[in-house]
């Protein structure tokens, strides 16, 4: 019978099955792990957050506001394509803890300035300007909540009161838009700025931020110091950052979301790392008199050392199916129970493809020293072993 390297490679891990499926399942447990993890992470982070896309918020922090007045001279500045305006509701429906995404914006600027996020149909466009109460909600949100279009709900704002301290803002629902991409968070509603600035009690034309689109070519950085030198001196300073890197700072302010999950998932990889490394070294120590009989046979050190490398890239590979399957598996419960707390839980194919990078280090890394013991064990020396 022919000794090819694949009947080797399968022979050798089927040996002690026991072995090999316990390998597997702590490889599978590493890279579920990872993958919800990195999961929550993107969802925290907003999966539609653009590095080329830039956020102009307060310097000292998020709960402080910029005045509406500043768009124009944003607007008029040479990198800037187009910009909008955001200003946060911070509402619930019914009951305090049914907390919901809504913004007030003008719906022309932001439909531009996120065009290649969501989708905005011209149609809702038109409906929502024709009726001042009209919002837009996000398919993710409708779905949640049960809305549909024409339907009429009522926000409470924890922080803004119309005229008279009525904390209730009634809307129409004049359009339901979807994101760009199935990983697009659509949690969100988003109302008339120019009816919320005229009916709201206190802060009228204050907004939270501005989103800006950068012109093509434009030196984003350079931009962003431009926009924050202007208001320098001003008594509202800005700070202008890149989308993702405002995400990331604005999760910081309640935990370092990036933080938590590598140290979790180093400590978890690094545990695997050594558990199928030690195991990789024993395995080779107790073929160590098979080695010698191959070498005899004329198999070159080089080849059996990728043989042994090879050994390890497939129970990497089966533990990391395993663990996406899992992963895959538990997302989408994880999405619905959590939608309001994690806006786009998706398992995305950034985390598939850092998945797969992962797993092909760790078990090169895995598989290195073995691999050179057997490369370096000499034939007399083998053939001895008992």
């Amino acid at each position: 019978m022919r000794l090819s390297p694949s009947l080797l490679i399968r022979q050798n891990l089927t040996r002690k099955l026991l072995r090999s499926i316990l390998l597997i399942l702590c490889i599978g447990v590493a890279f579920f792990i990872f993958g919800v993890l990195s999961s929550f992470r993107q969802g925290f982070e907003g999966a539609s957050s653009q590095t080329s896309r830039l956020v102009v918020a307060s310097k000292v922090g998020g709960n402080e506001t910029l005045p509406l007045s500043y768009l124009p001279e944003i607007e008029a500045l040479n990198g800037v394509s187009d910009v909008t305006h955001i200003t946060r509701l911070r509402a619930f429906v019914g009951n305090e803890r049914n907390i919901v995404g809504a913004n007030a914006v003008d719906l022309e600027s932001y439909a531009r300035v996120y065009a290649d996020a969501y989708a905005f149909d011209p149609e809702m466009l038109r409906a929502a300007d024709a009726d001042r109460t009209a919002i837009l909600v996000g398919r993710t949100l409708a779905a949640r909540m049960g809305w549909s279009t024409d339907d009429t709900v009522t926000l409470t704002s924890f922080m803004h009161a119309r005229e008279g301290g009525d904390r209730n803002w009634r809307f129409t629902i004049a359009g339901i838009f979807d994101g760009a991409e199935v990983t697009t968070d659509t949690s969100f509603l988003l109302a008339r700025a120019d009816y919320f600035h005229a009916a709201v009690m206190r802060n009228k034309n204050r907004v939270d931020l501005f989103g800006i689109q950068p012109k093509p070519g434009t030196d984003t950085e350079a931009l962003a110091r431009e926009i924050d030198a202007l208001y320098a001196n001003s008594g509202a300073q800005t700070r202008t950052q890149s989308e993702t890197a405002f995400m990331s700072a604005f999760l910081e302010q309640f935990a370092n979301i990036a933080l938590l999950v590598r140290l979790i998932v180093g400590v978890a990889f690094a545990t695997i790392l050594m558990i199928v490394a030690n195991t990789m070294i024993f395995a080779i120590r107790e073929r160590t008199l098979e080695i010698g009989v191959l070498k005899v046979l004329g198999f070159s050190g080089g080849r059996i050392m990728r043989i042994v490398l090879a050994e390890t890239l497939v129970l990497f590979a089966l533990g990391l199916c395993l663990g996406l399957s899992l992963t895959a598996a538990v997302i989408p419960v994880l999405a619905d129970a959590l939608q309001s707390v994690v806006p786009g839980l998706y398992l995305t194919p950034r985390v598939i493809a850092t998945a797969v990078a992962l797993a092909v280090g760790f078990a090169l890394a895995c598989g290195a020293l073995p691999s050179i013991n057997a490369l370096r064990l000499p034939i007399a020396a083998a053939l001895k072993h008992r």
